[in-house]
C-alpha cells in the first residue's frame, strides 16, 4: 500500500506506476507536490524510469498539476528600479487567460536577479506594461532554469561563507607585519620566517607572519644587530607594526571634518609611539597614508572624526624627532639606547656621538662611559672621538685609569704625533701647558697641537701668545684655525681690539658649514653687547631666518648664553636661569633647583658658574647638586673650584677654567667677609680682567647686593 496523504496519486493517477522509483515514491508519501516535481526532475535527468520517460516528460510541461495553494500573496514592488515582479507567461491556458510567471527580485524595475517563486496567475482587468494588477491562484514548482538558478546563487553564497569562514581562520593563524626603521642606513629583519630589508627611514610589510609569539631580529649589511625582540603577532588589528628599536615617530591623530570646512587641524594632541617597539591599534581609517581632503557628511552631522597613523619626517643630520619628543615626556633614559644606535649608523660622527654621551652622562654615567669607548674602538684613529672620551672619563672620576692608559699609549708610540699629543692633553696645570709647549716645538705643523697650545694660553690669561698660536694654525689650516675662534676673538677683546674680534667672527660665520655657525654666532652677539652701531643679534637673526641648513625658528638657547632679551620665550628653568643670575642670585638659584638635563645646554659657562659658585658659598644644597649636573667642569676642577668659592687655600691652576669661569670664582668669592679686604678687593680686579667680553659676571659685580 502508498501512503498518499496529499491525493497524489487520485490527482495524477499516471504517477502509479512510477512509485516503484524511491524518489518518487517517498516524495508521494510526503505529500509535498513540489518535492514530487523535483523527484520526477532528477528521474528524468538521471536517467530512470526509461520506459516511463514519456510519462515523466508530460507530467513536467504541466506544472499546474503540482500547484500548492497560496497561503499568503507575495511582495511586489519596486523602490528606485529595484524590488520584486512577476516576470514570464510559461503554460498559457486559452481557456480562462492564466499562465505561470516566476516571481523574481529586479533590477531597472525588469532585469531578474533572483528567482523567488513561481505563480498561477492572470493579469488584472486595465493592466499595461507599466502598471499591472495580478490575480494569483496558486503557487507551483520553479522551471529547471529559475531553479538551477537559485540552487548555483545559493551554492555560491555557501562558498561566499566558507571562503570567509577559511580566510578568518587563516587570518587568524598569519598576519601582516610592518616593520619600520628610523634609522638613516637600510636594515635586514627577520620575523617568524620572514626577512625583508627596511629602507633608511622607510617602511616594508612582512606578509602572512604565523601568529603567536616570534622572535624578530634586525641588523645592519655589517651584520651588527640593532635590535631583537619578543613579538607578538595576532589578528584584528588595522595597524601591526615592528618600530625597531622603538626609533622611528610613529603617531596617531585625530582628523576632524566639518561640513562648513572641510579637513580642520587636530583637535587633540595625537598619541606619539617614540620607544615603543610594538604598536597595534584598531580602528585606523588612514594607516600610512593621507587623509582624504573631504569626506561625505550627511546634514544632521555637525563633525565627523577620523583616524590617521603616520610616521614624522626626520630631516638628515638633525636632532632626532623622537629625543625630543621623550625629552618633553620625561623619558630620556630610554632615550639613550636610540641615540647609541643613531651614533653608531651616522658611523659616530661626533654630533650624534656628542649627542648620545651627553644624554647618557646625566641619566647612566657608565654608559656614557661604555659608549665613548666603543666609538673610539670603532673609530681609533679619530682625534675628536678621543677627546670626547677623555671628556667623559674626567667627568665620571676615570682620570687616573685614562690617564695611565694614554700613557702606555705613548710610551710605546715615542714618535707618533697621535699618541703623544692625547697623552700631554690630559696632564694638567703647569705640567700640561708645558708638555703642550714642548709638543709644539716638536711638531710644529700639528694642527692639532696648536689648537691644544691656543686653549691653554687662553685659560692662563696668555692673550698675546693665544693670538700668536690662532695665527700660526690659521696659516698652516685655516678650517681647523677656524675651530678656536671663540679664543682668538676673547683675546682680541682682552687687548681692545673688540672690531678686530667682530670682524673675524663675521669672517669666520660666513666661512663655516651651516651646522657649525651657531657657537660663532653666539660670540659675536656677546661681543657686540658693548660695541657701538653693531647689532648684536645679526648673525643669530640669520640662523633664524632658515639660512641652508639651519631651522627657521627662534635660537632661544644662543640668545640666553649670549644675554640677549627672552621676551617671549618659552618657560624653560634654563633660560630664566640664564636672564636672572646676573640680577638676582637668589632668584636664580631657586630656579636652579629645578633644571632638568634638556636645560643644561642653555647655561653659558660664565652664567653657570656664577650660579654653582654663589649655590656653593650660601650653602644651596639643592642648586649646587641640580648645577654639577651640567658636567661643564671635569670632577678634579669641580672640586678646585668649589673650594676656592668656600674662601680654602687652593690655587685656580690646577683646575680647567675658562676665563669667564676664572672670573666667576674670582667674584664669588670676593663676597666672603670673612676674607681680608686687600684680597677681596684684587679678587675683584682679577674678576675684571678675565670677564674681557662683559658676560652675567660683569653684570653681577654691578648689581649684586653687597
Amino acid at each position: 500500500m502508498i501512503q498518499d496523504p496529499a491525493g497524489l496519486l487520485h490527482r495524477i493517477p499516471e504517477l502509479k506506476p512510477l512509485c516503484e522509483d524511491p524518489g518518487v515514491l517517498h516524495a508521494v508519501e510526503q505529500g509535498d507536490p513540489f518535492r514530487l516535481y523535483r523527484a520526477l526532475r532528477w528521474a528524468r535527468w538521471l536517467g530512470r524510469l526509461r520506459s516511463h520517460r514519456e510519462t515523466i516528460d508530460a507530467l513536467l510541461s504541466h506544472r499546474r498539476l503540482f500547484a500548492r495553494p497560496l497561503k499568503g500573496n507575495p511582495w511586489l514592488g519596486t523602490v528606485n528600479g529595484f524590488g520584486a515582479t512577476l516576470l514570464g507567461d510559461a503554460e498559457p491556458d486559452p481557456h480562462d487567460g492564466t499562465h505561470i510567471a516566476t516571481h523574481y527580485v529586479v533590477a531597472l524595475f525588469a532585469v531578474p536577479l533572483l528567482p523567488l517563486g513561481a505563480y498561477v496567475v492572470r493579469p488584472g482587468d486595465g493592466s499595461t506594461a507599466l502598471s499591472r494588477s495580478w490575480a494569483l491562484f496558486a503557487r507551483v514548482p520553479l522551471g529547471p532554469v529559475p531553479w538551477l538558478w537559485s540552487r548555483a546563487l545559493a551554492l555560491g553564497v555557501m562558498a561566499l561563507v566558507a571562503l570567509g569562514a577559511v580566510q578568518t581562520f587563516r587570518d587568524s593563524r598569519y598576519q601582516d607585519v610592518r616593520v619600520i626603521n628610523g634609522f638613516p642606513k637600510p636594515l635586514r629583519v627577520r620575523l617568524g620566517g620572514r626577512m625583508q630589508t627596511v629602507p633608511p627611514h622607510g617602511m616594508a610589510v612582512l606578509s602572512q607572519v604565523p601568529a603567536g609569539r616570534q622572535v624578530g631580529r634586525a641588523w645592519t649589511e655589517d651584520e651588527h644587530e640593532v635590535d631583537r625582540v619578543d613579538f607578538d603577532v595576532s589578528s584584528g588589528f588595522d595597524v601591526l607594526a615592528w618600530n625597531i628599536a622603538g626609533a622611528a615617530p610613529v603617531y596617531r591623530e585625530s582628523v576632524v571634518y566639518t561640513p562648513s570646512s572641510g579637513t580642520d587641524a587636530p583637535s587633540i594632541r595625537p598619541d606619539i609611539y617614540c620607544g615603543q617597539k610594538r604598536i597595534a591599534l584598531r580602528d585606523v581609517d588612514f594607516a600610512f597614508r593621507e587623509p582624504s581632503s573631504s569626506l561625505q557628511m550627511s546634514k544632521s552631522e555637525g563633525r565627523v572624526t577620523r583616524s590617521h597613523v603616520a610616521i614624522a619626517p626626520q630631516e638628515p643630520g638633525k636632532m632626532p624627532v623622537c629625543l625630543a619628543v621623550l625629552a618633553s615626556q620625561d623619558k630620556l633614559a630610554q632615550a639613550v639606547p636610540l641615540l647609541e644606535l643613531s651614533a653608531q649608523m651616522a658611523d659616530w660622527k661626533h654630533e650624534t656621538t656628542t649627542r648620545a654621551i651627553w644624554l647618557a652622562l646625566g641619566q647612566t654615567p657608565q654608559e656614557a662611559l661604555r659608549i665613548a669607548q666603543t666609538a673610539v674602538q670603532a673609530r681609533p684613529g679619530d682625534v675628536e672621538l678621543h677627546r670626547i672620551y677623555h671628556w667623559v672619563a674626567e667627568r665620571t672620576g676615570h682620570q687616573k685609569e685614562v690617564l695611565e692608559e694614554y700613557r702606555s699609549r705613548a710610551q710605546a708610540q715615542p714618535d707618533s704625533t697621535m699618541a703623544q699629543y692625547l697623552y700631554a692633553r690630559l696632564l694638567r696645570g703647569h705640567e700640561g701647558k708645558a708638555a703642550i709647549e714642548q709638543l709644539a716645538q716638536r711638531f710644529p705643523q700639528d694642527p692639532e697641537i696648536l689648537k691644544s697650545v691656543t686653549y691653554a694660553r687662553w685659560r692662563s690669561g696668555d692673550w698675546k701668545g693665544a693670538l700668536q698660536a690662532s695665527e700660526t694654525l690659521r696659516k698652516l689650516n685655516a678650517q681647523e684655525a677656524a675651530k678656536t675662534a671663540e679664543t682668538e676673538a676673547f683675546a682680541l677683546v682682552a687687548l681692545g681690539q673688540r672690531g678686530e674680534a667682530l670682524k673675524l667672527l663675521k669672517k669666520i660665520f660666513a666661512e663655516e658649514e651651516p651646522d657649525d655657525r651657531s657657537r660663532t654666532a653666539e660670540m659675536y652677539a656677546r661681543i657686540a653687547l658693548d660695541a657701538k652701531g653693531v647689532v648684536p643679534d645679526e648673525l643669530i637673526a640669520q640662523l633664524e631666518t632658515g639660512n641652508p641648513g639651519e631651522e627657521g625658528s627662534r635660537r632661544w638657547d644662543l640668545r640666553a648664553r649670549a644675554g640677549l632679551p627672552t621676551e617671549g620665550a618659552p618657560d624653560w628653568p634654563g633660560l630664566r636661569v640664564m636672564s636672572t643670575v646676573g640680577r638676582d642670585p637668589q632668584a636664580a638659584l631657586a630656579l636652579a633647583a629645578q633644571l632638568k638635563p634638556s636645560d643644561y645646554h642653555l647655561l653659558s659657562s660664565g652664567g653657570w658658574a656664577l650660579a654653582y659658585g654663589e649655590a656653593v658659598r650660601t650653602g644651596a644644597a639643592e642648586s649646587e647638586k641640580a648645577l654639577a649636573q651640567a658636567h661643564l667642569l671635569d670632577t678634579v676642577s669641580l672640586e678646585v673650584f668649589r673650594r676656592f668659592v668656600r674662601g680654602e687655600t687652593v690655587s685656580l691652576e690646577d683646575a680647567e677654567l675658562t676665563p669667564e669661569m676664572r672670573a666667576a670664582a674670582c667674584f664669588v668669592r670676593s663676597r666672603n667677609a670673612a676674607l681680608p679686604a686687600q684680597e677681596r678687593r684684587q679678587l675683584v680686579e682679577q674678576a675684571r680682567r678675565d670677564d674681557g667680553v662683559h658676560s652675567a659676571v660683569s653684570e653681577a659685580m654691578a648689581t649684586w647686593a653687597p
